[in-house]
């Protein structure tokens, strides 16, 4: 696009200079971009990482991006010239990162964070004080040769900045403890992550840089950075929750999920692992006749998630998986090699492979071998929302790092509720503090007073934090649905006799790429898809089911807020 313009705007100069000439047939020629002078209020800097935005350069230079014409009579047009910042390790310019400006900008500062980063991918070595040279690149277009700037030396004493290791944020960018490896320190990370079905996340390089979706609809593996300044999404895995091979490539911009489907294993042993999403590892249990060594083969199926599959199963291409090398540097491929593991004792033992930390991967049997897992529950209960006292109303999980629940609930009660997590025990219970608010505020085990009762009666949305002990409850206004026939303006949905049991009926034009999303109010909360069919899930993405209808079909939705589900049914 950008040689198309170039083109258009030399044409038009070139039309107005045969217009302009005295004699037919006299031709003018463009001969390029004229060469800029170029200054700086540097030349000894020395970045600290504690001051991260603080201003450290400013480059400008001086021409006006004008084409030079043959004939000094003819105006060309203006900020016609591409400008290129270059800053290159070698008087010679040999290993360059370079920066493309916008027409008519002149002068680029630069932030601790911003020369930082582009210093770090020249190769600096971070505490030492390097040679640093910068020039403006000036063309045209692509065919016609560009000009450059004198050169500026500069003496650049970078920050240390580990870029082998990116962390995995959360959908609200807190840290998971997660992490993705890149060994060559090249922008390219890898790792497994257990993750649940729609699971949004971000991810944060060791140079402060954030990546996340490129905000494009339909591009849900295309990656957009915050140095960029796109108004970015964050990522989200496909509808299946499990254990992801997951590929983030911040050079072409794109990253990739493989799903491990299954896993089995053959050798001495002949059985399937199971995973366990919250440790990150796959197990399997056997009896071992005596102590020694076995060698075990680990190889199963999955699905790839790309750029030219999108999140859509039926187009999920189908890949072999296998892992090979040692049981203390496991490696991992489409094909399997056998595996030497050693086995400390006779009797009952736990062979674990454990994906947890991509710089490691091991394959170990014994005790020890698998750490504890705490087993977080998949629901929690509120007797005490309506009468009588039961535990009928329970609140889904929804984000196992806060162990976070939430639902929606008709609640009508005279003595306050109380919280519980597991069912039919009334001793095990959170409560709260006198004084409490009903609309949020903290849990306290076996607490003085129950949380209050919640005035006008009706339904709201119940948001409950076992890990932090929070509780928060939202009014609903409004229930609208969003996404059916890829359609993102809200509908409201329809009441039926009971409370929390809503419908909506409308005629399928086409699958929903994204799938459906329940919407409290004006998006101030939503429900969608865990990756379980039929049950619906707080503030995750869409859920399907209507791609398993014709086009032309009406269907109707009936979700059931209090249940947790949604069904859809042909009219």
């Amino acid at each position: 696009m950008k040689k198309y313009i170039s083109s258009f705007v030399l044409a038009t100069a070139l039309c107005a200079a045969f217009t302009s000439c005295e004699k037919d047939g006299d031709i003018i020629y463009a001969t390029g971009a004229e060469s800029a002078g170029i200054e700086t209020s540097a030349s000894e800097i020395v970045l600290d990482k504690a001051h991260l935005d603080a201003l450290v350069l400013s480059v400008y230079w001086t021409g006006n991006g004008d084409i030079t014409l043959s004939d000094p009579l003819v105006a060309a047009p203006s900020n016609a010239v591409t400008n290129v910042i270059q800053l290159s390790d070698t008087e010679d310019f040999g290993n360059v990162v370079e920066e493309t400006l916008d027409g008519g900008v002149f002068s680029r500062q630069y932030t601790c964070r911003d020369l930082n980063n582009l210093v770090s991918r020249l190769g600096l070595e971070g505490g030492v004080r390097s040679d640093v040279f910068v020039r403006v690149k000036s063309y045209l277009s692509n065919n016609i040769p560009p000009v450059y700037s004198d050169v500026l030396a500069l003496h650049v004493t970078p920050y240390s900045v580990d870029m082998t290791i990116a962390f995995y944020l959360n959908s609200t960018q807190e840290d998971t403890g997660r992490i993705l490896w890149s060994p060559a320190a090249d922008g390219i990370y890898t790792g497994f992550i257990g993750a649940s079905g729609w699971e949004n996340w971000w991810l944060l390089e060791g140079n402060n840089t954030m990546w996340g979706n490129d905000g494009v609809i339909g591009t849900a593996f295309l990656m957009g950075s915050s140095a960029t300044g796109l108004d970015i999404w964050n990522f989200w895995y496909p509808e299946y929750a499990g254990c992801y091979y997951t590929v983030a490539n911040t050079q072409t911009k794109e990253w990739t999920a493989l799903l491990v489907q299954e896993l089995n294993i053959s050798g001495d042993l002949t059985g399937s692992m199971t995973f366990n999403r919250v440790s990150n590892t796959w197990t399997y249990t056997f009896n071992a006749a005596s102590a020694g060594t076995i060698n075990v083969s680990l190889a199963g199926n999955g699905l790839q998630y790309n750029m030219a599959t999108g999140t859509d199963n039926t187009l999920a291409i189908a890949t072999p998986v296998g892992f090979g090398g040692t049981s203390d540097a496991v490696t991992f491929g489409q094909t399997a090699s056998a595996i030497a593991v050693e086995v400390p004792a006779a009797g009952e033992t736990t062979l674990t492979l454990d994906l947890s930390d991509p710089r490691a991967w091991t394959l170990k049997a014994g005790e020890g071998a698998a750490a504890p897992v705490e087993v977080i529950p998949e629901m929690i209960y509120l007797p005490g929302i309506v009468d009588p006292w039961t535990f009928e109303q329970s609140l889904r999980l929804y984000s196992e790092d806060s162990q976070s629940y939430a639902g929606i609930h008709y609640t009508e009660s005279a003595w306050g509720y109380q919280v519980a997590v597991e069912y039919d025990n009334w001793d095990d219970v959170y409560k709260v503090d006198p004084g409490a608010d009903p609309m949020g505020g903290s849990l306290v085990f076996q607490g003085p007073e129950n949380v209050p009762s919640i005035t006008p009666a009706g339904i709201y949305v119940f948001d409950i934090s076992i890990a932090n002990l929070k509780y928060k409850v939202l009014p609903i206004n409004t229930l609208s649905y969003a996404g059916a026939n890829n359609v993102w303006d809200l509908t409201p949905l329809t009441p039926t006799d009971d409370p929390c049991v809503f419908t909506c009926e409308f005629v399928k034009t086409e699958n929903a790429q994204y799938g459906v999303q329940i919407v409290v109010d004006d998006w101030v909360a939503k429900f969608g898809g865990n990756g379980n069919p039929g049950e619906i899930c707080y503030e995750h993405d869409g859920f399907h089911g209507d791609e398993e209808f014709e086009d032309g079909t009406t269907l109707i939705l009936t979700v059931d807020m209090a249940k947790g589900t949604y069904s859809y049914s042909k009219k």
